[in-house]
């Protein structure tokens, strides 16, 4: 066993997961790999059993709470759309998760040759989680709280041995360890990204943190260079670099589409072999994904805890560009209008009008995880024709009747694939939408000072019935609406502003209430405790920011 393990350490892990032919075999075989369940557990835990700690989350497994890489809580959460939070997430036997593991390793023996496939059961993905955690630097009693191993002699076999030099450092005062017992690469993280939020803090535009996170990190030991990509159109353009040559970036794009791609859309951390590098692939996620953060390292594996907070700082960044962009929008002179005729067929609201012959009207919007969670009114049509009309697509999670009296209704759609998605991804600030059983009308507003081309043809190419009819440029709101908005906008964190707008649109502070913070709750897929939480802080921001403005 110690063999295979070690086997699936030195790179034959990747190319199993690589043989996988579903998302459930893919997540089976990352259950057992990279959070270290046994069969049994793995067939017994649901959705509900993953609880957050910090930015850290942890799987309930009755006896011990094992660690879940963000990549693999990802993949969790996307797998766990059509599954209660109650319900087993994988529902078959503890011996078909056996031979789904067994199934893929016969594939990847068949793809690549190499026979050792065939022998990888379960417990030796477990036993190669328990060996790169120890390689990486955790401390044994942790690893023996986190996995199914109870015993210090049963990881023995995956216990690094140390070489004359590794002896000498980590007994000297210089050593890895510092005085309390932190490994190297995880001071090293926790201070660039304690380096880069406070540098963050006092930016005043995208090309000031484009150039600071590079210059920070490229001079930062464990790491060769650093280059930031922004978001532009289908592809990705180089704003900022260190320590690496631009064409050498542009190559690498080029090459690495794969990528680009994986990062982009699952917003996870990935690494790559590229020359005698390993290129870390970042992702700067605010709101939207923005662009990627490259760093580039000499060491052939990297900790999954320090790709975590490698993802945590570039979340920091995302977060920073959009606070930049916001600020930018409201401080303009001037902002650019853009307007979208919306064709009949291109999108479910349209659709369901012209089936319907009724009318839309956007309300309001909460950006969430899986799309966006859309509150529009409506008359002279039935909440069960809307529903029916809303199961027969993939384009619409959910649909919750809020509210309706004699003059119309109040509908809730997490629509997964919109128009009004693609423009607010894009960077774009909706402004109205308004849909009958002739088509859409979508209005939205960006920066001058952002490449317009780039964002109409983000959403004309995803909606190829959706053409631009207009631009114009046009006033912003009132001063003292902009400085409140701006106060406000730079206090709250983005499940907060989230918690408060979906509150708000869905009907919450109505009397009587028009939506209950559990159903609230269930539409940002968050607990209830949890969407207290937010909504809480997020009120006290928003009278502390009323007040303090007040004379």
């Amino acid at each position: 066993m110690d063999e295979v393990a070690q086997f699936l350490c030195a790179g034959g892990y990747e190319r199993l997961r690589r043989a996988t032919q579903t998302h459930r075999e893919d997540l089976v075989v990352r259950l057992c790999g990279e959070v270290g369940l046994q069969p049994n557990e793995v067939v017994a835990i649901s959705p509900a059993d993953i609880q957050r700690t910090g930015t850290v989350r942890l799987l309930n497994v009755g006896n011990r709470e094992a660690f879940v890489p963000a990549a693999v809580a990802h993949s969790i959460q996307k797998y766990a759309q059509s599954v209660d939070d109650i319900d087993p997430l994988v529902d078959v036997s503890e011996r078909r998760i056996q031979m789904l593991v067994s199934e893929s390793g016969t594939r990847a023996a068949d793809a690549t040759g190499d026979n050792r496939f065939r022998d990888v059961s379960t417990r030796d993905l477990r036993a190669a989680h328990a060996r790169q955690l120890l390689h990486d630097g955790i401390d044994i009693p942790i690893v023996l709280a986190v996995t199914a191993y109870e015993r210090v002699g049963a990881l023995e076999p995956h216990l690094p041995t140390p070489d004359r030099e590794a002896v000498a450092m980590a007994l000297s005062e210089g050593g890895t360890l510092a005085a309390n017992g932190l490994p190297a690469w995880l001071r090293r993280a926790a201070r660039v990204a304690a380096d880069v939020g406070e540098a963050l803090a006092v930016a005043t535009s995208a090309s000031d943190i484009h150039e600071m996170v590079c210059d920070q990190l490229a001079d930062t030991d464990g790491y060769r260079f650093a280059w930031v990509a922004e978001t532009a159109g289908d592809g990705l353009a180089v704003r900022a670099h260190a320590d690496v040559a631009a064409d050498s970036i542009n190559q690498t794009l080029a090459d690495r589409t794969d990528l680009v791609t994986n990062v982009v859309e699952e917003q996870t951390v990935r690494a790559a072999d590229v020359g005698n590098t390993t290129l870390l692939a970042i992702p700067l996620v605010g709101e939207r994904t923005r662009g990627l953060l490259g760093i580039g390292t000499l060491r052939e594996e990297v900790n999954a805890i320090e790709r975590d907070l490698l993802g945590a700082l570039g979340a920091q960044v995302g977060h920073a560009l959009a606070v930049i962009e916001h600020r930018q929008l409201l401080l303009a002179d001037t902002v650019t209008e853009l307007t979208f005729d919306i064709g009949r067929e291109a999108a479910f609201l349209p659709k369901t009008a012209a089936a319907l012959n009724c009318e839309f009207e956007l309300v309001g919007i909460v950006p969430a995880d899986e799309g966006v969670l859309c509150y529009v009114s409506t008359q002279a049509v039935t909440p069960d024709a809307v529903f029916e009309h809303a199961t027969a697509t993939d384009a619409v999670g959910d649909v919750r009747f809020v509210s309706g009296d004699e003059t119309g209704m109040l509908l809730e759609l997490m629509l997964r694939h919109s128009p009004i998605q693609a423009l607010a991804k894009a960077g774009g600030q909706i402004r109205s939408y308004e849909v009958s059983s002739k088509g859409g009308r979508l209005v939205g507003e960006v920066s001058t000072d952002i490449n317009v081309r780039r964002i109409v043809e983000t959403v004309t190419d995803a909606f190829p019935t959706v053409n631009l009819t207009a631009k114009r440029e046009t006033e912003p709101e009132t001063t003292t609406d902009i400085r409140f908005r701006e106060t406000l906008a730079d206090e709250l964190t983005e499940r907060q502003t989230a918690a408060l707008r979906s509150a708000y649109f869905g009907g919450y502070f109505e009397w009587p209430r028009d939506s209950t913070a559990e159903e609230l709750a269930d539409s940002l897929n968050v607990s209830s405790p949890t969407l207290h939480h937010h909504l809480r802080i997020a009120q006290q921001k928003l009278l502390c920011s009323f007040f303090d403005e007040s004379v």
